[in-house]
């Protein structure tokens, strides 16, 4: 169960999840509270069926249109019947609104196993009493907390309630290629116009504030005085922080060097062509992003932050630097430009790492023992 079908790490991994998952075991459905998306076709070309809701949310202030109270009757109505239409047995939440939403629905439908995922750190709560409230009742109703990251599990644990003994750790996964793909070797997709020969720094992340784009847009300032040659590509969905990046690269004079290309279809190509990837956010879980940088040979330069140290190992698969540190993220990314041989041995031991410890077949086997652990200790009149 997704809050929406946005083409986002979180949506991917349950695609591949749901690509992977035992089907003599498990007939995989999805479910969106917030409409159709990108993504919806991928799920239909999977031949896993989506069902779309339209939750509307909570109106702040009065307006025409029908009563809170009857867009919510209406709301888990619908969602109610898709449950016991299918028959689900296990509800996997994920991301704030659907664990909420979804633990609601499967106490009223009685589903045998609820499940909430969480996959980044809890910093967006801090302020806001109500978004405590909810989701600590969603652990409540929950049987499993599931985290993609120690440093998820440890936040969890400090920061909400009613977690105890059900978290689970399982790690994301990405497909590694068999065959290096020898990064930096091809050129960038032509429509972005770049250099064929320029060195290219690389950012897969939507422009939102806890991403942290301004951090590596500062940096490219000295980077691009050393380096002029130095490209950088921020790749992502538009989102609160769009007009603040754009409009400090303009005032740094970045435009010819620093490009925001919006989202794109063709990342495994950028990464191809790129000679690192760049990961400054601050409250990650277990970037995705980071995982294809790595799957394509790339060394990645992150932020000590949340689980990137989980993925990145400092000196060995990438560079970590402090959170916020624009001058230690530029030293960073200025020293494996400067040092291209490196860079490749980095990135080598970052495709070996992943292939060993963060593969999809992995994360899928480890998902599939977690739903038959939690259905098994269900009473028989709950399973059958």
């Amino acid at each position: 169960m997704l809050p929406g079908l946005g083409r986002g790490g979180t949506e991917k991994h349950v695609r591949d999840l749901a690509a992977g998952i035992d089907r003599m075991k498990f007939s995989p459905c999805v479910i969106s509270t917030a409409g159709g998306g990108p993504m919806a076709k991928e799920f239909a070309a999977l031949d896993i069926p989506v069902h779309l809701l339209e939750y509307k949310g909570i109106r702040l202030k009065p307006g025409p249109g029908p009563s809170l109270l009857r867009e919510a009757r209406a709301f888990f109505r619908s969602f109610a019947q898709i449950l016991r239409t299918r028959d689900v047995r296990i509800l996997h939440a994920y991301l704030p609104a659907a664990n909420v939403l979804g633990m609601i629905a499967a106490t009223i439908c009685r589903t045998p196993v609820k499940i909430v995922s969480k996959r980044a750190l809890c910093r967006y709560k801090e302020g806001h009493p109500v978004y405590s409230f909810f989701e600590n009742l969603a652990n409540l109703a929950a049987d499993a907390v599931l985290v993609n990251s120690r440093a998820v599990a440890e936040d969890v644990r400090r920061t909400e309630r009613f977690c105890g003994r059900k978290i689970f750790l399982v790690y994301n996964g990405i497909e590694a290629p068999e065959v290096p793909p020898g990064a930096g070797s091809p050129s960038p997709p032509a429509d972005l116009g770049l250099p064929p020969d320029a060195p290219l720094v690389t950012y897969v992340a939507n422009l939102r504030e806890d991403k942290a784009h301004l951090c590596l847009v500062e940096a490219a300032r000295e980077v691009v005085s050393a380096v002029p040659a130095a490209r950088f590509l921020l790749v992502g969905r538009e989102g609160s922080e769009a007009a603040a990046v754009r409009e400090r690269i303009r005032e740094l004079d970045l435009e010819p060097n620093v490009f925001v290309t919006g989202p794109r279809g063709d990342i495994p190509a950028i990464l191809a062509a790129s000679r690192l990837a760049a990961h400054p956010g601050e409250q990650e879980g277990l970037s995705n992003a980071i995982l294809e940088a790595m799957a394509a040979g790339l060394p990645v330069v992150a932020s000590r932050a949340g689980g990137n140290p989980e993925t990145v190992l400092d000196g060995e698969t990438g560079i970590l630097f402090p959170p916020g540190d624009a001058a230690a993220l530029a030293a960073a990314i200025r020293s494996l430009l400067e040092d291209p041989a490196r860079g490749e041995r980095l990135g080598g031991a970052g495709l070996d790492r992943v292939r060993q410890r963060f593969s999809i077949s992995r994360m899928v086997e480890q998902v599939e023992r977690t739903y038959m652990e939690l259905f098994e200790r269900r009473p028989l009149s709950c399973r059958t």
